[in-house]
């Protein structure tokens, strides 16, 4: 992977061609009427308070239980009612640079990519700090990709710390990820849960493995269970709802059996150094792709900035 001072610089030049300018990021642009956040995402998940579970115990007759489009839109879900947005249209770039690195032209993954050990249709979405808007990033990404109809979703939980999707979504108390990484007898596919997004369900990260989760998602058993998830399903793309890079070691322990990772930004507020020293952590993943958030629209056309960047 090339030095983390020369990627930054290679991401500084390429959203100044976008309408960002390098070095002097701008505050968040105001918020639409009706919607939790603005730009390509906030950390809408943060501010969401929806007490209990809204789920019977896991192993029920009603367990799968499918996810209603309300919950969802508490938990950060941005519903386009009006069309085509600026926030649909910054998705939209994303997704495609993500699409085509994951899957071939015949709509499957690679057939190198078991042979290379990081399967492209893997992805994890990431920040270095808390409170940048990835959990709003991965939701609502895995809803635009699974809406256009082409590859179904997994969105899986990977963030064992609060305000991740499975506390906005009120599914702490679902059997989940790291329920499965414990006991080796659960089956993931058993547990992931339906949502009204055709094409999309969530795995929760699961209950009471709380305070072992670090432990259990550097496991031999979770990287299993995530190829499992993406050689079993090679038309599915499957989203970790990943945890901030400086605030544990979860993401640098996954970052090698992910095939992408999508590192988001925040604008005016990440330092250059916090953004080095996390990518610093996760270049073992072979392609990265760095989104800026809360970029505020300088005038003009551009709808939205990303840089992708591929390691070696």
């Amino acid at each position: 992977m090339p030095n983390a001072p020369h990627l930054i610089e290679r991401a500084a030049a390429r959203l100044a061609a976008a309408g960002a300018v390098p070095g002097q990021l701008s505050p968040a642009p105001p918020i639409p009427a009706g919607a939790p956040g603005g730009g390509i995402g906030t950390e809408a998940l943060a501010a969401a308070s929806l007490g209990a579970s809204a789920f019977p115990p896991p192993h029920s007759a009603s367990a799968r239980e499918t996810i209603g489009l309300a919950l969802l839109q508490k938990a950060g879900l941005m519903m386009d009612e009006a069309g085509r947005s600026r926030i649909s249209e910054e998705l939209w770039l994303v997704q495609r640079q993500i699409l085509r690195t994951a899957f071939t032209a015949a709509g499957s993954i690679p057939a190198s990519a078991e042979l290379a050990g990081a399967y492209p249709n893997l992805l994890m979405v990431t920040s270095a700090r808390p409170g940048e808007g990835k959990s709003f990033t991965a939701l609502n990404l895995a809803a635009s990709i699974a809406r256009q109809g082409d590859h179904p979703v997994l969105l899986v939980d990977t963030d064992v710390k609060e305000h991740s999707i499975s506390h906005g979504l009120g599914l702490t108390e679902v059997a989940g990820l790291l329920d499965c990484a414990a006991d080796g007898a659960l089956d993931p596919t058993r547990l992931d849960l339906p949502t009204d997004v055709a094409g999309l369900s969530i795995l929760p990260i699961g209950r009471g493995q709380h305070t072992r989760g670090s432990d259990l998602l550097a496991s031999r058993h979770v990287g299993r269970l995530l190829n499992g998830m993406a050689r079993r399903h090679p038309e599915r793309l499957v989203i970790l709802d990943g945890a901030p890079c400086l605030a544990t070691s979860d993401p640098a322990a996954l970052a090698p059996l992910m095939g992408q990772i999508l590192f988001v930004v925040e604008a005016e507020r990440t330092q250059r150094s916090h953004v080095e020293a996390a990518l610093d952590l996760i270049q073992e993943c072979p392609a990265i792709t760095l989104v800026l958030n809360k970029m505020q629209q300088a005038g003009g056309n551009a709808f939205g900035a990303y840089a992708p960047y591929y390691t070696s």
